[in-house]
């Protein structure tokens, strides 16, 4: 794994070895971030289901304010700490162990809100509503936040919530990026499942 742009372009990454992770690919992560290269610099991102990192630490090289990461695994969380110390990245992000769910509702009982939100669970997650839901319930995403899910193309996510939609989606073989944002207008409730 290697940082693709920005400051730490062509760090080397540590992997995942020994960790049960799924890094995102260099060809799926370049789709990412050509969607996210404007909205980076000077912004707050929330990286959740972490990993190794890979994508914070791109959005830290890219010129983002802050990157929160959330994740649950004690080793991944270590492969995190040491691939910012790789980058001699020092400040500038926070690193928050803990289940998903609960994490997040912390963060909006805080006020936090980010620009960008990025999640990647396993791909046999399931909960991805009841997961929205909170994103977008909580406050954590605002009308100019861009909500990206990362799942795998057989996932059934849906198209829109009380509060979002998903306005894109990219598919690379079995890989797909799923984009959710505030609609204009009034909230609408229409939970059509797609993908």
């Amino acid at each position: 794994m290697r940082v693709i742009a920005g400051k730490f372009k062509g760090r080397r990454l540590k992997g995942p070895r020994g960790v049960q992770l799924r890094p995102t690919g260099d060809r799926l992560k370049e789709a990412l971030f050509n969607i996210l290269a404007p909205r980076l610099p000077g912004s707050v991102v929330l990286d959740v289901f972490a990993g190794s990192g890979a994508i914070g630490i791109e959005a830290l090289s890219r010129g983002a304010r802050e990157v929160v990461f959330v994740e649950t695994s004690a080793a991944a969380c270590r492969l995190i700490e040491a691939n910012l110390a790789l980058c001699g990245v020092t400040s500038g992000y926070r690193l928050l162990r803990g289940e998903a769910f609960r994490t997040l509702r912390g963060l909006g009982r805080q006020g936090f809100s980010a620009r960008t939100i990025y999640l990647d669970p396993p791909y046999d997650w399931e909960p991805y509503k009841d997961l929205l839901d909170i994103i977008f319930g909580v406050g954590l995403a605002e009308e100019e936040s861009s909500v990206i899910i990362e799942h795998h193309r057989a996932a059934r996510l849906p198209a829109a919530g009380a509060g979002y939609r998903r306005t894109r989606i990219i598919r690379q073989g079995d890989k797909c990026l799923s984009c959710y944002s505030v609609p204009p207008g009034p909230p609408d409730g229409d939970e059509t499942p797609g993908a």
